[in-house]
């Protein structure tokens, strides 16, 4: 969205017209017959941690949120690496008759580009009805059936438009409907969307028979038949190969029904896709069947799949030429864990001979803080490949370490082996250090045709205190090679609370060399562009503004009468599977975390997400697996229950890990 300086005018306009005065009253808004205490908010004098210079909490007007930031920053693969300036809005209202109200934008000036969207969420309506609505960069809707975990992954779209989403608890329906310009999310420090050729449209609907929903989207485990259909079509758009394209163009209609159905231990789902393509003499088909049955601690499934060849959705890619079927079973008890799938796999073309994609993994808990975990992945499809690891996690006088083995070969990828020492040292309370050790062999690189060599890997990262306000962090890590070869990459941030509503951050990335890439082995993985660098660097600095003000009627997930707490946290790439972020493992950007499936966040560059206004009590916190990129997916269908206390904030760290790895 192209937005001049008339548009930022705009923005502060919208802003003010959001955030109420301080004079301002809920007209609406009933006092709760028991409130519960809370020292800001009745003027009470403060407890001993809350001493300091707190700004008085202005508790008149609807509760708000304001979040204003100033961005200094360059582009990190930009050849000039001239700074630019960039700014950013996140302002949000709850009333008691229209939802939660919000608005997020961002401006680039020097670009003369930016992004805004305004949303409103739980608008109630008659007969039971709760509407959603976006205007702006969005996502293309989806019926929340269509989001449970499957074999195969149906893509969303991001586009420039409106949506809107209508639920109904009673009957168990829900209505979607999106239209808009696609595009993409570039740019630092502010992102802009950046249009591409062609429209988007889509509509979406799910009924649950028995018409038990509830107000917090679809559970996985709700009994009964569901059913949902999604129709999206795609005119003028640039061919998925070369996006970026003007040169050439493309018409799609895409279809996706679905059928599920739960019982007490057993959920089975059918899905069937069927795109008309005008780059296509005729229509592309694909349909798969996911069930799943618990059985005391273990759980098993298995289903099938037949992608025709040349498969897309509307545009979009989409594995296809494969048919195969599938079983996976999961063994979970408190001292060990173990899970394995296998795939039978054949080409509908003929393009490759009948083959296999199976993985094995496991985890036995020697100590409350030892552990021993083994797993390997192998590929018989397209080429053959493996990996294989092995790991020892324990505690040691200096605090966790863990000391893991990784192999890998075959034809389509690099062959390696690495051992890898990973250490996180105990400090003191505010202060953390990790520390990762790795010595390896490359043979010859199919690819490029390096010849094999000797590897050494370090990496280094580290978080301090710097007195009651500030905080530094850095990550260092380092590859060097017997041949000569060289990779380094380091990133240093610092953060420091000027007072109660002004902060300041900045960070420093730099990194020279070219890094292996990460083939994945699953056959209906989407392909992944290999991209190689030699370098790059790049530097943001963000002064940021937040005001909370106003008498909450209902806190995030609670009642008139409950206090709040906050919840941040972190999604991390879990490469080793240890279910602790080690020193080399960095943040997951750009993905959806859900407060009881109601309240989504996007995570930041970092990988770090918050939600400032929580009810007390146990929240659900999970992430929404279609925002990760493939071939990764979260712990345990993305799903962590978490204690929010009055006035306190509560941190997650939320592992991604790599499917059937």
């Amino acid at each position: 969205m192209i937005l001049r300086w008339g548009g930022l005018c705009q923005l502060a306009l919208l802003c003010a017209a959001i955030v109420p005065t301080t004079s301002a009253r809920a007209e609406a808004v009933t006092t709760p017959t028991t409130a519960y205490v809370d020292r800001e908010i009745q003027g009470l004098a403060p407890d001993v941690a809350e001493l300091g210079d707190q700004t008085p909490y202005d508790a008149a007007g609807l509760p708000r949120f304001l979040r204003l930031e100033t961005r200094l920053g360059t582009q990190p693969f930009e050849l000039q690496q001239r700074s630019r300036l960039g700014f950013a809005l996140f302002g949000l209202v709850e009333t008691p008759n229209h939802g939660i109200l919000s608005i997020d934008g961002n401006l680039d000036p020097h670009e003369q580009r930016g992004s805004l969207t305004l949303r409103q969420r739980g608008m109630p309506w008659a007969d039971g009805w709760l509407a959603n609505h976006e205007l702006g960069v969005i996502n293309t809707p989806a019926p929340d059936i269509t989001r449970l975990p499957s074999r195969i992954f149906v893509p969303l779209a991001l586009i420039q438009g409106a949506g809107a989403e209508w639920n109904n608890s009673g009957r168990g329906l829900q209505l979607q409907a999106a239209t808009g310009t696609p595009g993409l999310l570039v740019g630092l420090p502010s992102s802009a969307f950046e249009r591409l050729q062609g429209r988007r449209s889509s509509l979406g609907a799910r009924w649950h028979l028995r018409g038990d929903s509830d107000l917090s989207g679809f559970s996985s485990s709700r009994l009964g038949w569901t059913a949902a259909l999604r129709v999206e079509s795609a005119r003028g758009i640039s061919p998925f190969s070369d996006p970026l394209a003007l040169a050439g163009q493309e018409d799609a209609n895409a279809t996706q029904l679905v059928l599920r159905h739960a019982s007490d231990g057993r959920r089975t789902q059918g899905q069937f896709v069927h795109n008309i393509s005008s780059l296509a003499s005729d229509a592309r088909n694909g349909f798969w069947v996911d069930s799943e049955w618990d059985d005391g601690p273990r759980r098993h499934s298995l289903g099938g799949y037949r992608l025709e060849p040349g498969l897309s959705w509307a545009g979009q890619p989409l594995p296809s030429d494969l048919t195969g079927v599938y079983a996976r079973s999961s063994w979970r008890t408190r001292q060990w864990s173990a899970e394995g799938s296998v795939d039978l796999l054949r080409s509908i073309t003929g393009r490759a001979s009948n083959g296999s994609f199976v993985t094995s993994s496991a985890r036995w808990r020697l100590a409350s803080q030892s552990s021993l975990g083994a797993g390997f992945s192998l590929r018989r499809f397209d080429g053959q490949a493996w990996d294989s690891f092995a790991d020892w996690r324990f505690s040691s006088a200096w605090g966790p370490s863990g000391l893991r083995m990784e192999l890998a070969g075959g034809s389509s990828v690099v062959s390696r082996q690495e051992l890898i020492y990973d250490q996180d040292w105990t400090l003191s309370e505010g202060f953390s250090l990790s520390t990762s050790l790795g010595a390896g062999r490359l043979r010859r690189d199919p690819v490029t045709g390096e010849a094999p060599q000797d590897l050494l890997r370090a990496a280094l990262s580290l978080s301090a205190p710097v007195g009651a306000r500030a905080q530094v962090r850095g990550n260092l890590n380092t590859e060097r090679g017997s041949s000569g070869s060289k990779r380094w990459g380091l990133n240093l941030g610092a953060s420091w609370r000027i007072d109660s509503r002004w902060s300041l951050e900045a960070n420093l990335s730099r990194s020279q060399g070219r890094s292996l890439s990460t083939v994945p082995l699953d056959p209906l993985a989407p392909p992944l562009p290999t991209v190689i660098g030699v370098g790059s660097r790049s530097f943001y600095a963000v002064l940021r503004y937040e005001l909370q003000a106003g008498s909450r009627t209902v806190p995030l997930g609670g009642n008139a009468a409950d206090g709040s707490g906050r919840v941040e946290g972190v999604v991390y790439f879990d490469a080793n599977k240890s279910g602790t972020q080690e020193a080399s493992e960095l943040g997951v950007p750009n993905v959806t975390v859900f407060l009881d499936n109601r309240y989504g966040v996007r995570t930041d560059t970092q990988g770090r997400f918050e939600f400032p206004f929580v009810a007390a009590g146990v929240r659900t916190v999970n992430v929404r697996s279609d925002t990760l990129p493939l071939p990764w997916a979260a712990v345990g269908e993305g799903q962590t229950s978490v204690e929010v206390r009055l006035r306190d904030t509560s941190r997650l760290s939320i592992a991604a890990q790599r499917l059937n790895d």
